[in-house]
């Protein structure tokens, strides 16, 4: 994988604000499309995450660098 780039302040904000409203997005990334509800973001010393928690419950890790854009759904 490729080293992670940190994003601009006005993009982790908008993923912030889906976060704090648990907005249903549509992640947008090269490899496909995770759909679920905005529920989290995290840094660890890989990267910085936004935690997307799917129909089933169960939630996956998004490095945020990688995502290509986020459509909200809700």
């Amino acid at each position: 994988m490729k080293p992670y780039v940190p994003i601009g302040c006005a993009d982790y904000e908008y993923i912030e604000l889906a976060c704090m409203d648990r907005y249903e997005v549509d992640v947008v990334k090269d490899d496909g499309t995770i759909r679920g509800l905005a529920i989290n973001t995290e840094a660890t010393n890989t990267g910085e995450y936004l935690i997307v928690q799917l129909d089933n419950n169960a939630c996956e890790s998004v490095r945020v660098d990688l995502i290509k854009i986020i459509i909200v759904l809700s």
